[in-house]
């Protein structure tokens, strides 16, 4: 018999796996003329940026049950809570995948005055998947049975989602300030430095912790 951890892990594959569904190229089911074919390649990079962040959230909740075992009740309400974040999340990030994209090739005008308020709602979900991953990580500290390099892992990855959550804030934030609001998502272009430095300054195990 599966345990309540495996199925609930199940149960969140499936909601990633479904919220990827949702970003999917195309679908028409039917064969597209030339004009059909050249709009969905260029739906791709939004596509690809869509799922690389759902891949992510997802990547990050697969870590955290190798790190937090079976769990408790904390780990199931959590869990829940990411699943229904992301279902919700998949919308705004649709439609900002999809802007950024058109406002990168220089597409974006028809989006007018929208678009900061496109890139704002986004950014609100990414802090609150993001905020929700971090408490995770958090309730992987309660595991008993964890090691101390385990625990330095669990809290390492903490640190990181919360640098991921502070910034979203950030580009909320930028979304408000009329001068730099169409530049809100280049925020998240500074994750790969402030990541990286975090990563290579954290005492990853219990032996460099000492």
């Amino acid at each position: 018999m599966s345990s309540p951890a495996s199925r609930l892990d199940a149960f969140a594959d499936a909601a990633f796996a479904f919220a990827v569904s949702l970003m999917v190229v195309g679908g028409s089911g039917t064969a597209p003329d030339y004009a059909s074919l050249v709009s969905v390649m260029q739906s791709i990079p939004s596509f690809f940026i869509g799922f690389a962040i759902i891949a992510m959230f997802w990547f990050a909740h697969v870590r955290w049950r190798a790190l937090r075992g079976e769990g408790d009740w904390l780990s199931v309400l959590l869990t829940l809570a990411l699943i229904l974040a992301v279902l919700v999340y998949i919308h705004p990030l649709r439609a900002m995948s999809a802007s950024f994209v058109a406002f990168l090739s220089g597409n974006g005008d028809h989006y007018g005055s929208e678009l900061p308020k496109m890139f704002a709602i986004y950014g609100a979900g990414f802090v609150v998947m993001a905020l929700l991953t971090a408490a995770l990580y958090r309730d992987a500290l309660r595991n008993a049975n964890a090691s101390a390099t385990v625990q330095r892992e669990a809290m390492g990855q903490s640190y990181i989602w919360l640098i991921l959550a502070a910034t979203g804030m950030v580009s909320v934030i930028m979304t408000q300030l009329k001068p730099i609001a169409y530049f809100a998502p280049f925020a998240y272009a500074s994750l790969p430095v402030t990541i990286g430095l975090f990563a290579s300054q954290w005492r990853w195990t219990a032996d460099e912790a000492e």
